[in-house]
């Protein structure tokens, strides 16, 4: 369970979205988040970008994590 402060919205993550939380703990690129639940979970790759593309979206959107820009050489995206 999340929940943004500045809204007061909450968020329940379940399933591939707490692994996918669990591993934005620390920065990691897109790339490194799909290639880790597909070797783990044994999904089609391409459907697997998108559905983690999609996620990061609504994470960003809603606040709850920072897309870190490339330029600085960060990873992307990383929680709050």
């Amino acid at each position: 369970m999340l929940m943004n402060i500045e809204d007061g919205s909450y968020y329940e993550m379940a399933g591939i979205g707490s692994v996918i939380w669990h591993m934005l703990e620390s920065p990691r690129s897109e790339a490194e988040i799909v290639d880790a639940v597909v070797a783990t979970y044994r999904v089609d790759r391409a459907q697997c970008a998108d559905d983690v593309r999609a996620f990061l979206e609504k994470l960003v959107a809603s606040h709850v994590v920072i897309e870190q820009s490339e330029a600085t050489g960060a990873p992307l995206p990383t929680a709050e």
